[in-house]
């Protein structure tokens, strides 16, 4: 017998000699405290809750029973009456850190962060030693974007208990969040020889792998993570990711269809598959995927931007430029969206428009090759000869083998009567791509310049 069967065995009988207890005297508020939690061990959360709930009503000044039930109303995710039950605990006990350090908790889930860092700060004035909350202060850092507050906090908790898998796999994510992957990997290593039964940290490793394009181990971890919970929509959604990245379409977008089926919000999905769509050539579906994405998060940056590119590539230029304007709205240094927009405005012959987009984009991330090439054939367009080749030339120094870049400096140059080394371009760049029909015709007029 394992140690965890021991465990439920001893949990079961304790239940049996509670339920027993009460049977004789309905109204025995120790045992019903004891009872109720017993059933929430064994994960029969209702079953506590009206333990508690009866433990209350007899003795409504104990604040250790008053905490008990805010903690069963915390993992029943009702917060507002758990926030109510901590309170009444804190009331009678104003020093009751527990009760204090799991209040902010329920306001962490409430995303009422200010409350939470209040309750841990006061809490950890009466015990400086609770691991947890310190912790808990860490995981609500995280949420506030302050990683390095958050991996200081999350830190300071492991010096006080090395083996705590919670702040190790928390610490993790604050490490991913970061791009910090191989520390994160580190850490969930050392938390899965910890606890090897939980799938949330073999699904937080897996995204990190994937995140490092280590794919074969990022599939292998997720997967075990959705052995152990089958209907894990987060490791879903991030295992078709990595399998959309290798190929494997059709698995992907099984499990995209099982993290929606499970989790039809879940708008990072809907931008995965929409993604997947866009490049096997199913604009419709992608399409429908993105619109969805906006509809679910309207403040969605990158939905916009990316329904704004299948716009552009369907050659429905308004539309895209309205869709790019709105991602730059909520996103002003979007360097893609910039460059997108450029190109776009380009399209639509206005080049000075599309010229400050791009010099804007270009700013955010200098060596981006395409948005250089943009650049510098509107400055073709514009007859400025001169940036235009600086332009082009630099892009093909990052990308050598774009046809593109080079048959339009060759036109750049046929255009400034230096027909060498137009030819020299266009030649080349039918070489790399001899379905390039743009550099075929431009070569001709060469040949008929010359």
């Amino acid at each position: 017998m394992s140690l965890e069967d021991l465990q439920k065995d001893r949990r079961e009988a304790a239940l049996a000699d509670f339920s027993r207890a009460i049977a004789i005297n309905p109204d025995y508020v120790w045992a019903r405290y004891q009872r109720g939690q017993v059933l929430r061990e064994l994960g029969r959360t209702e079953e506590a809750l009206a333990d508690f709930i009866h433990a209350a009503s007899l003795e409504p000044d104990d604040a250790p029973v008053q905490a008990e039930l805010g903690e069963t109303l915390r993992l029943l995710r009702r917060y507002p009456e758990a926030v109510e039950a901590f309170s009444r605990a804190i009331e009678r006990d104003p020093t009751y850190a527990w009760a204090i350090g799991s209040r902010g908790q329920v306001f962490r889930s409430l995303r009422r962060y200010d409350e939470a860092l209040a309750d841990f700060e006061r809490a950890l004035v009466v015990d400086p030693s609770l691991a947890w909350v310190i912790a808990e202060r860490g995981e609500t850092f995280r949420a506030l974007g302050r990683y390095d507050e958050a991996v200081i906090e999350f830190s300071r908790a492991l010096e006080r208990d090395p083996t705590y898998a919670w702040a190790l796999g928390h610490r993790a994510i604050a490490y991913r969040e970061q791009g910090r992957y191989a520390e994160a990997i580190a850490d969930l290593d050392r938390a899965i020889e910890l606890t090897p039964g939980y799938a949330w940290l073999y699904a937080e490793r897996g995204e990190a792998h994937r995140l490092l394009d280590q794919y074969d181990e990022a599939l292998a971890d997720l997967s075990r993570a959705l052995e152990l919970e089958p209907n894990y929509a987060w490791a879903l959604g991030s295992r078709g990711a990595a399998y959309r990245v290798t190929g494997q379409e059709q698995a992907a977008l099984n499990d995209f269809a099982r993290a929606l089926e499970l989790d039809p919000a879940y708008v990072w999905v809907y931008m995965q598959r929409g993604m997947l769509h866009r490049n096997a050539g199913r604009t419709e579906e992608a399409l429908a995927d993105f619109t969805r994405a906006i509809e679910l998060d309207p403040q969605h940056s990158g939905a916009f931007a990316e329904r704004g590119e299948l716009h552009r590539l369907a050659r429905q230029y308004e539309q895209a430029l309205a869709d790019f304007t709105r991602a730059l709205e909520l996103r002003p240094d979007y360097a893609w969206a910039l460059g997108s927009r450029g190109q776009t405005l380009r399209s639509l012959g206005r080049y000075d428009e599309a010229v400050a987009d791009l010099t804007r984009a270009l700013e955010l991330r200098p060596d981006t090759a395409w948005v250089m090439a943009e650049r510098g054939e509107c400055y073709r367009m514009l007859k400025r000869y001169d940036e235009a080749v600086a332009d082009l030339s630099r892009a093909i120094e990052l990308n050598p083998n774009d046809s593109w870049s080079l048959s339009r400096r060759g036109a750049t140059y046929q255009a400034m009567k230096i027909f060498e080394e137009a030819y020299i371009d266009l030649t080349r760049a039918i070489e790399l791509d001899p379905n390039n029909a743009w550099a075929w015709a431009q070569r001709g007029s060469l040949f008929r310049q010359m």
